[in-house]
């Protein structure tokens, strides 16, 4: 009975969420339903953490029943949608595809690879979930960060606090907790709590499985995106699997207990519909990008910082000439000006102190970073380059850099996706070569994790820049430029 409920707690949240996704294309484009599976898990899955923070927050202890019948009626209301949409679209338009066409517009060869690669990838997930299902909670930073709250939570039948240790220790009644991670946000933990739930008692396994669904959904929205880009379903199916098949990748998925996971899995997919908006201004990409963008922070702290990522790119899309170069002007006049004044610094109130100086960078819940370049290319370029965690993934990333530049004069989108990655990137160089998080490559350690967050997107980048974009059918008329894009006279793309 405990197990029937779980499967069914797991389930109807991304039933609910696929639904819903799925609602948003009535006309079935190539790929959709994979698409809507993967966002649709993981938007799913983030309702149930605002559910259960509003049973928390009406003072309601944590239980299952409450959530399941809101998702029942978002799922039912999600089914219907479908099912007037798409029977909408068929009487109206032109027959849509049908389910399973592009797979007989394959050759015999590509069929047989599609399969042959379908299955080796279903028995590597398939070794994954026993990893889940037969190992005890094994992972140092579940134990000490991740799922003590959850646990507490499970056991106790109620929301226990957690506060700084100060607090803490001058709490008489001892009804208030503390672990050294207590201000981070509580979507992870509510995610391994969710399944508990339903099962009705704290289980390792059972609270790991949400983790098993990540990867699964990663994989899923990110084949339904290439589809949608234009990848053929072989050359979809092989980049997905090679995401999937990555070693640190699989790693957090049988040791599961790591934010990290649901960190690339949501920045990864918010990502990519951006990137798909950006080239087509498809307004039904441009929300799934705003929806998981905006969930970041709830994640992990680093989230807030990998947010603003997005900002360089939006400024580029709405602002052209001379506005562009004035912003960037601007912004070189107060980056001098700050760096000769040694920064600034002033108290944020209920957050603490905000200090932007040239020597460090403090910044409330985030922590204290002392700058200066202090980097070592050695261990960055033998964790990439070298050792196993990777495959050749880096190496594609070089080449795909290489194979992209004759593209970036032509298209201004494609100026615009590098201007994201550049960002990315740069991000990424200035933590592991200006802060103390060099230590964390000179230990082989958190570089990966940290990097493991951006590969989804990046290796999305790699198809764009390898795999032409789909052109438009006249039934999908959504997929209009984007007008902030296109906009010149005499019909030719202008200059960033």
């Amino acid at each position: 009975m405990e197990g029937g409920l779980t499967g069914f707690a797991l389930l109807l949240p991304w039933l609910a969420g696929a639904l819903w996704v799925r609602a948003g294309w009535p006309d079935a484009p190539p790929g959709v339903w994979p698409l809507a599976s993967g966002y649709g898990y993981v938007l799913g899955m983030l309702a149930v953490t605002l559910l259960l923070r509003v049973q928390a927050a009406l003072g309601f202890p944590p239980d299952a029943a409450g959530p399941l019948l809101v998702l029942t009626v978002l799922a039912s209301g999600g089914a219907w949608r479908v099912w007037r949409q798409v029977g909408s679209a068929r009487r109206s338009g032109p027959t849509p595809r049908r389910f399973g066409e592009a797979w007989l517009e394959q050759s015999r060869w590509q069929q047989f690879l599609f399969v042959l690669l379908l299955a080796w990838l279903g028995w590597r997930l398939a070794g994954l979930a026993q990893e889940i299902w037969w190992r005890p909670l094994f992972p140092w930073d579940a134990w000490t960060t991740w799922t003590v709250r959850p646990k507490v939570w499970s056991e106790l039948r109620q929301w226990a606090p957690f506060v700084d240790p100060q607090r803490w220790v001058n709490d008489p009644a001892g009804a208030l907790y503390t672990i050294e991670a207590w201000n981070y946000p509580d979507t992870v933990p509510l995610l391994a709590l969710w399944p508990t739930l339903a099962f009705g008692a704290w289980n390792e396994t059972v609270a790991n499985l949400p983790w098993f669904g990540a990867a699964l959904a990663l994989g899923f929205g990110f084949y339904g995106q290439a589809r949608r880009w234009g990848a053929p379903p072989l050359i979809a199916l092989l980049s997905a699997g090679m995401l999937l098949s990555l070693p640190i990748l699989d790693t957090h998925v049988a040791l599961a207990g790591y934010a990290d996971l649901w960190m690339a899995a949501v920045f990864g997919l918010a990502v990519i519909a951006f990137f798909q908006w950006l080239w087509g201004g498809e307004r039904r990409q441009g929300v799934l990008a705003v929806l998981l963008a905006a969930a970041c922070p709830l994640i992990k702290l680093e989230g807030a910082v990998w947010l603003l990522l997005f900002l360089p790119a939006l400024l580029a899309v709405w602002l052209r000439g001379w506005p562009l170069r004035l912003l960037a002007g601007g912004v070189a006049v107060l980056g001098i000006g700050w760096w000769a004044v040694g920064g600034v610094a002033f108290g944020v109130p209920g957050l603490g102190e905000l200090q932007l100086r040239p020597q460090l960078i403090q910044i409330p819940f985030l922590g204290r970073f002392n700058l200066g370049y202090r980097g070592t290319w050695e261990p960055v370029l033998k964790n990439f380059f070298v050792l196993g965690s990777w495959h050749l993934f880096w190496y594609l990333m070089l080449a795909a850099a290489v194979a992209a530049v004759p593209g970036l004069r032509a298209e201004r989108r494609r100026r615009i996706v590098a201007v994201f990655i550049g960002s990315c990137l740069s991000a990424l160089f200035v933590l592991f070569f200006f802060t103390d998080a060099q230590y964390w490559a000179e230990e082989y350690t958190s570089i990966n994790r940290v990097f493991l967050e951006f590969v989804p997107a990046f290796m999305f980048w790699v198809v764009t820049v390898f795999v032409p974009p789909r052109p438009a059918r006249e039934e999908e008329r959504p997929m209009e430029p984007s007008p902030a894009l296109d906009r010149s006279s005499g019909g030719e793309h202008p200059s960033v």
